[in-house]
């Protein structure tokens, strides 16, 4: 079984991140039942669907063509 931390968001959504992988993984690629080692609750973060859109300084600067003018 691979090993996962499970994190939980600000928003209520929830993510598995694998910690480490398991052998039959490594040679086979298929996923096996998660086996979570860990928990994280960040209170602090949305996650990345949650999360605004942020761009850089510069987007501004840059004359991007109206949408449906192509």
């Amino acid at each position: 079984m691979c090993d996962y931390t499970q994190r939980e968001y600000q928003c209520g959504h929830f993510r598995w991140i694998a910690s480490k992988w398991c052998k039959e993984y490594t040679l086979t690629h298929k996923r096996c039942q998660p086996n979570v080692m860990h928990f994280e609750y960040r209170s602090d973060e949305l996650c990345g669907e949650c999360k605004p859109e942020t761009y850089p300084p510069w987007e501004n600067m840059i004359r991007r063509p109206k949408e449906g003018t192509l």
